[in-house]
């Protein structure tokens, strides 16, 4: 880096890094060290370590870093505390608003908020809510229809309403998405759910931009909306009203990044625009061009992408009015910097990094990548087209496999089959927009946009159908980032340099153990200080021991230090000292049940799957990427407890992307490979005839069980992994009939025992497999316990409850209408000062059990 100001925004933006990632309550600990470090540069020679770089550069990138660090602690506090008051009155501002068929959404600035007899324990007062921006959600009532208010509701406009009032908690589990991180980068606190008629208090003035988008959603209202939205999340950015078929079929092939209106469209929009007025003097030139920039980013919501790729670009158009020399990454860091200083936690921003990654790939990779042999006679065009899309797809595959655990194997060849196409849609859509004015000029320009769209999906539909088009991967690990990163660097440093460097730094590395070892440096150096002074120690000692003989010679005194090295990690560090752990984590799925247990022989047992509605999937949401976090890549068994859709929903995710040996359900008498069972009730929520969004986890999920082994567990089986951990079937024995629910009455209860202590996993069972369980004499005592039912007043039985007493209680519960967890329950083992853990609070929960008897908690992980 020969720039001294791109060494100077690095060191800044890498401090920032550091700063926004260290946990709460490790910024102290961080400062200290930096401290230290500190002082240690001012004592700092130029010979010591940093070659030619002199010391006061080398003092100005290490303020840098320190500056980026502190200002990076400052990000935790943009975030919201959780919060959640069910209807309170709002009053505000509507600043935005999108219409669709099953709900509308906006963004509603607060100005004055009455909580009623509820309480805001996060918070100081009401008033350190106002002024707050949230996301607005409005449903139809049950026929479908919006109330009037809301129906001719448009942006500016002062409303008052009744609400639900939300800050999203952090992410309970590890590869969740972080809604509280997002809401911040885009200057939200958080959810507004309106709860019926909005009062008009003051009409506003719809802003221009808005204005233009609702024109085009008009135009577009002729075509069929499955098409149509997807056209205005090339243009906008606005991917909320795209199917989720469409999606998925963009987020396979790679492609998904087309409606994130980022760097792409603001080229086509600077090169248009750049052509249009290239009859215009350079300045007046450079002016307009700007301005449409920044219009075209406030059209597009002002997302930090969109801002990220305009200020960009008009850094690069302000670099012409110098001698037209751009210094391009200069100034994607100096954007970085800017947009680090507006807001510091978007340097953890997914779409950020991703969007700055992808523009360095651009860059700086892509021009070393044209200049290999493999693309050297190629076209011009074709060589540009695929060294562009391949560095900006090797710059970010880290970050998304990190964010995503998805990586797209027909992603680079998808992108160069649609992205030229995908170009033109977008330049044609956007002339559209110009001339939105006359539908008779614009109309045609939308209709050719459909029907090159139409060509794009079929493209990528054969795309998709490819056999691994999309894969799941592993957590790599943080090595994987240095050695990716690590060798992108050598790469751009070319062979002969990091030959050099790596021998240099081998070189100095073996200098300084001889050192070390030997002591032989001036007398000046600290090592020969230090030596001095042992030897000074040792001729004391053996003035005070003349006659031990326990000295010995240099080369002997090496020798017994190593094997005194080797002695202290037999003792400390050998396998029998090692304690082995058996995990059972209770995932943090909402509304539902989902249970991991681990062995450390790599051994994995998934209990159940959480649930599924039309737009949330636990399994491929949150299951999937919590077991390829943490590197599970095989489950020895899956156990559906019972035939519920919050237990069973995420399974077919799970069994479609994880090898499992086979599938544990429960011996109720029913075929769980039968379609026709499944299509008569057998995974609905009641046992009645499952309803569409049932009907669809039920046929799939029936013919995937069809093709697995299936095992029907029944009260005295045993589930052996491993000698030392029992799992025992406890439940169901006896086919109960005609209880308060029967799918949950023949639940799979399970106990495990392992070390010496045991934990009763007790699926929904309610009081009749209880006393079922109770009356067959089985011993069902443990030192945990798993609350049945979310907490459920049916399985509340305190004759048989008071006969186990254990250490903690867990309840796998999240946000419903059913009131789980009863007061009642909650209040029983309060009563009895049992401990109680809630996944809704305290996200996933892990308990470990040791073979010494030994037992830990962690949660939010």
């Amino acid at each position: 880096m020969r720039d001294i100001w791109v060494r100077r925004f690095t060191c800044l933006l890498a401090g920032g890094v550091l700063g926004v990632t260290t946990p709460e309550g490790l910024e102290i600990l961080i400062f200290f060290i930096l401290f230290l470090l500190g002082i240690r540069l001012g004592f700092w020679r130029p010979r010591d370590f940093f070659g030619q770089l002199r010391k006061p550069e080398a003092l100005i990138l290490a303020v840098g870093f320190g500056a980026g660090v502190l200002y990076g602690f400052t990000g935790h506090f943009e975030l919201e505390k959780p919060l959640m008051l069910n209807r309170v009155q709002v009053s505000g501002v509507l600043q935005d608003w999108n219409k669709s068929a099953d709900s509308s959404t906006g963004v509603f600035q607060l100005k004055e908020i009455d909580t009623g007899t509820q309480e805001i324990s996060s918070l100081d007062s009401n008033l350190s809510l106002k002024g707050k921006v949230y996301n607005l959600r409005v449903y139809p009532d049950r026929s479908g229809n919006f109330s009037e208010n809301w129906s001719r509701a448009l942006p500016g406009d002062e409303l008052k309403f009744e609400a639900r009032l939300e800050h999203p908690k952090p992410p309970g589990t590890m590869g969740q998405f972080d809604l509280p991180l997002y809401y911040a980068v885009r200057g939200q606190a958080g959810n507004l759910t309106a709860l019926g008629e909005a009062e008009l208090i003051t009409l506003g003035q719809p802003p221009y931009s808005w204005r233009i988008r609702e024109q085009v959603r008009q135009l577009l209202e002729r075509w069929p909306a499955e098409k149509t939205a997807v056209l205005m999340g090339i243009l906008f950015g606005d991917s909320g009203q795209i199917p989720q078929e469409e999606l998925e079929r963009y987020k396979m092939t790679g492609v998904l990044h087309v409606f994130s209106a980022s760097g792409s469209n603001v080229a086509f929009v600077l090169i248009i625009f750049w052509g249009v007025l290239r009859f215009l003097p350079l300045p007046l030139r450079i002016f307009l061009t700007s301005i449409v920039l920044v219009f075209y980013a406030i059209l597009c919501g002002g997302n930090p992408p969109i801002v990220r790729a305009t200020l960009m670009g008009i850094c690069a158009l302000l670099g012409r009015l110098g001698r037209g020399k751009v210094n391009s990454l200069r100034n994607l860091l100096l954007v970085g910097v800017m947009l680090f200083l507006w807001q510091p936690l978007i340097l953890r921003d997914t779409g950020f990094q991703l969007s700055f990654l992808a523009t360095w790939g651009i860059l700086v990779l892509a021009p070393y990548i044209s200049r290999q042999k493999l693309f050297g006679r190629m076209p011009h065009v074709l060589r540009f087209a695929l060294t562009t899309t391949l560095a900006a797809q090797i710059a970010t595959i880290p970050v998304m496999i990190l964010a995503f655990h998805r990586l797209s194997v027909v992603g680079l060849l998808a992108n160069l089959a649609v992205l030229a196409v995908l170009g033109s849609v977008f330049e044609l859509g956007l002339i559209g927009v110009i001339l939105s004015f006359s539908p008779p000029l614009a109309e045609p320009l939308f209709q050719t946009c459909l029907w090159l769209l139409d060509g794009v999906n079929a493209l990528l539909y054969v795309f998709a159908r490819i056999p691994w088009a999309d894969v799941w991967v592993l957590n790599p690990g943080k090595l994987f980032w240095i050695v990716w990163y690590g060798g992108l660097i050598a790469f751009l440093a070319g062979k002969e340099r990091s030959v050099f460097v790596l021998k240099v730094g081998l070189r100095s590395l073996k200098y300084r153990m001889r050192v070390i070892c030997s002591g032989s440096v001036n007398s000046k150096g600290s090592t020969e200080k230090v030596r001095q002074y042992i030897s000074a120690a040792l001729v004391k000692v053996r003035s005070a021991f003349p006659s031990t003989g326990i000295f010995v010679s240099k080369n002997q005194a090496n020798v017994l230090r190593f094997l005194g090295i080797i002695i202290f990690f037999i003792l400390f560090w050998s396998p029998w000292n090692i304690r082995k752990e058996v995990s059972v984590s209770f995932i943090d799925v909402g509304q539902g049940d989902s249970i991991l247990v681990e062995y450390p022989k790599h051994h994995t047992v998934l209990i159940d799957t959480g649930p599924k509605s039309e737009r949330f999937d636990a399994g491929e949401r949150i299951i999937l990427p919590y077991l390829l976090e943490k590197r599970i890549k095989h489950l020895d068994a899956l156990i559906l407890t019972h035939p519920h859709e919050d237990h069973v929903g995420g399974a077919l995710a799970v069994l479609n992307n994880v090898p499992v040996d086979w599938v544990g359900v429960p011996d109720d008498g029913k075929n769980w490979g039968d379609i026709r069972q499944a299509n008569a009730g057998l995974f609905s929520k009641d046992g009645s005839r499952p309803s569409s969004v049932e009907s669809s986890i039920a046929d799939p999920l029936a013919v995937k069980l069809s093709q697995i082994k299936i095992n029907s567990l029944h009260a005295g089986d045993q589930i052996v992994l491993d000698p030392d951990l029992k799992i025992e079937v406890l439940g169901p024995g006896e086919v109960l009939t005609n209880t308060h629910s029967d799918p949950n009455n023949n639940s799979i209860v399970l106990k495990l025992e392992y070390g010496g202590q045991s934990v009763l996993l007790s699926a929904d069972m309610e009081t009749e497999e209880m006393r079922e369980i109770v009356q067959s004499g089985q011993d069902w005592r443990s030192d945990y316990f798993k609350e049945p039912h979310h907490g459920s007043r049916f399985s509340l039985n305190m004759d048989y409850l008071d006969s186990i007493s254990p250490k903690a209680v867990f309840v796998s519960v999240g946000r419903n209408s059913f009131g789980h967890p009863s007061p009642q329950v909650l209040q029983y083992w309060e009563e009895r000062h049992i401990p109680i853990y809630r996944t809704d609070e305290r996200g996933t929960i892990e308990l470990r059990l040791d073979n010494r008897g030994g037992a830990s908690l962690q949660v939010g992980r």
